[in-house]
């Protein structure tokens, strides 16, 4: 009877001890700079600012910005894979959320989860100073992939690796 108590009362500890971690990152500030980050990735998205997301499957890239913060969403789809990427910067230049998405056609019941946690993101001006949408920026984005499979049997798996963009809007 002792034995079993103790087990309920370790799988509670263990399932509560989730629930206190916080679901906002601590992100670093944007640097005012042209550099790339070039030793993570092999390779960079584009995603080009567009009126319309009539040729999204190439990247596309929008802006909004008013006098607290800047938001900026990227989308891709190829009709294969898709990949949604939403930032949020405060006027102070803060990271303050990133989102990431991505999805396949893939479909085997399965459940898959993304958290972004680490970003960093150099812009070629303050667009809060200057007033502008027409920006450059490479972001490097640490995202940790969580997949859970759909057979009770199997366990989830968690990966983490890179994403790099580019973002133009002239």
């Amino acid at each position: 009877m002792k034995k079993g108590f103790y087990i309920i009362i370790s799988i509670l500890f263990l399932n509560c001890s989730e629930i206190s971690k916080s679901d906002k990152r601590d992100f670093e500030k944007v640097k005012i700079s042209n550099e790339m980050f070039t030793p993570y990735s092999q390779f960079e998205n584009l995603f080009i600012c567009k009126d319309s997301i009539e040729d999204f499957d190439t990247g596309y890239s929008k802006i909004e910005l008013n006098q607290e913060n800047i938001q900026i969403l990227n989308s891709k789809n190829d009709g294969y894979e898709s990949t949604q990427i939403e930032i949020i910067i405060d006027k102070n230049l803060k990271i303050e959320t990133v989102k990431y998405s991505y999805s396949d056609d893939v479909e085997d019941g399965s459940k898959t989860e993304y958290e972004v946690i680490d970003a960093k993101i150099n812009m070629n001006k303050n667009p809060f100073e200057q007033n502008s949408k027409q920006i450059t920026a490479y972001y490097l984005l640490r995202i940790r992939e969580t997949n859970i499979p759909s057979e009770f049997w199997k366990f989830k798996k968690e990966t983490e690796y890179y994403f790099k963009g580019k973002i133009e809007c002239k």
